[in-house]
């Protein structure tokens, strides 16, 4: 297909701020996370294999956030920059309809729609187990320990092990102290695991303690203590099932209630990305002869509180969570559509009419409660003639 002058013109101008928001938003949030997944693995071996292996399969669900809020700056920048430079005003007054020069900015949204879609339906699910098997692996403990013998290892909020020597043939842990802020456990030997949360699980077996205040000693053959934040437990926590690493297609027919919210979850994300050009086209264009950036911010904000009301729908608790997903969506539409009524009424930048008016009002009535100075006279000395 042959593009028109328009159309590169506009596919120029919208790609560049797409790859760049994508790729800022995706290393920010590999920098914001990568500070707890070094804490997470440090008691663990090989770290830099883990951590590589994590950040691949946290990529799709960051390309996912990535691509949706790109697609909108995109668009709207684009448009913003032909509004401020006033060739958006000379498309129009050549009779080219908002309809045709938004062709190109509409192809690419559903684009980035398709891709959403794959990233939600089996890209994710493909990283989430990539994810979850490097952290099997690691719980297994088959990438080792950053653990010295001989020395008492800090584990984190209070708990600290010593160990005397390592059987490699029976991977147990020989000679262990294990202390957990108030008791002391000795035991002949024991294993340590790690979770993906960075919460351990120390076994003790063959060992003995000290209860009470009389130095009662309590012998037990096997013990096992669950480390986290909130202390030492004989018991795990919970488990919740994790839907994140199933396709779409296995959510969509599935019997349980909660797969299917997730699965409706996942595409309304395309459907953000589809309704993205629309909030753009609504709020991005500020008014004649201003660049006030009013209604980008405030876009971007309906956009980022459209993507948390998808976890309305992910959690919907009941027999079938599809009122809730066509509730949001319409809740959705409703709001693009009177962004869009509205801009077609009052003019373009109406939203930033609206503030700016909003605003003048409000420093006027300031200015009516504030007391003005009194007008003081000095006295003057004569000038000596």
């Amino acid at each position: 297909m042959r593009l028109g002058r328009l159309d590169r013109y506009l596919l120029e101008l919208s790609i560049g701020t797409l790859g760049a928001v994508i790729g800022v938003l995706m290393s920010l949030m590999v920098l914001e996370n990568i500070p707890r997944l070094v804490e997470v693995t440090r008691l663990s071996g090989e770290r830099g294999y883990i951590l590589g292996q994590t950040i691949l399969g946290l990529l799709p669900e960051y390309a996912g956030i990535g691509m949706v809020v790109g697609l909108y700056f995109a668009v709207a920048m684009a448009i913003r920059k032909l509004s401020t430079r006033g060739e958006l005003a000379v498309i129009e007054a050549t009779g080219t309809s908002p309809a045709r020069w938004m062709r190109m900015p509409l192809l690419l949204s559903a684009l980035g729609a398709l891709f959403v879609f794959a990233n939600q339906g089996w890209l994710l699910p493909a990283g989430e187990k990539r994810f979850d098997e490097v952290y099997q692996k690691m719980e297994r403990g088959e990438f080792g320990y950053r653990l010295a013998s001989g020395e008492f290892t800090d584990l984190g909020s209070g708990f600290s092990l010593y160990f005397d020597s390592v059987d490699k043939h029976k991977g147990l842990l020989a000679g262990l102290i294990f202390v957990d802020g108030k008791n002391v456990y000795n035991a002949a030997s024991g294993t340590l695991s790690l979770s993906r949360e960075g919460e351990g699980k120390v076994t003790l077996i063959n060992g003995q303690t000290i209860v009470g205040t009389d130095g009662g000693v309590l012998n037990f053959s096997e013990m096992s203590f669950y480390l986290s934040g909130d202390g030492a437990s004989t018991t795990p926590s919970p488990e919740t099932k994790n839907y994140k690493k199933v396709p779409l297609e296995e959510l969509m027919f599935a019997e349980d209630a909660a797969a299917r919210a997730v699965a409706y979850g996942r595409l309304l994300w395309v459907a953000l990305a589809l309704a993205s050009p629309a909030l753009a086209y609504a709020l991005a264009r500020p008014p004649m002869r201003s660049s006030s950036p009013i209604g980008l911010i405030a876009g971007l904000a309906l956009l980022v509180s459209f993507l948390k009301s998808i976890s309305l729908v992910e959690t919907a608790s009941g027999g079938s969570p599809a009122p809730m997903a066509l509730l949001v969506l319409a809740g959705w539409v409703l709001v693009v559509a009177l962004l869009l009524w509205w801009q077609h009424h009052a003019g373009t930048g109406a939203l930033d009419q609206a503030v700016m008016k909003l605003g003048k009002r409000a420093a006027s009535l300031a200015r009516r409660f504030v007391p003005k100075d009194r007008k003081t006279s000095l006295p003057t000395t004569p000038t000596p003639a």
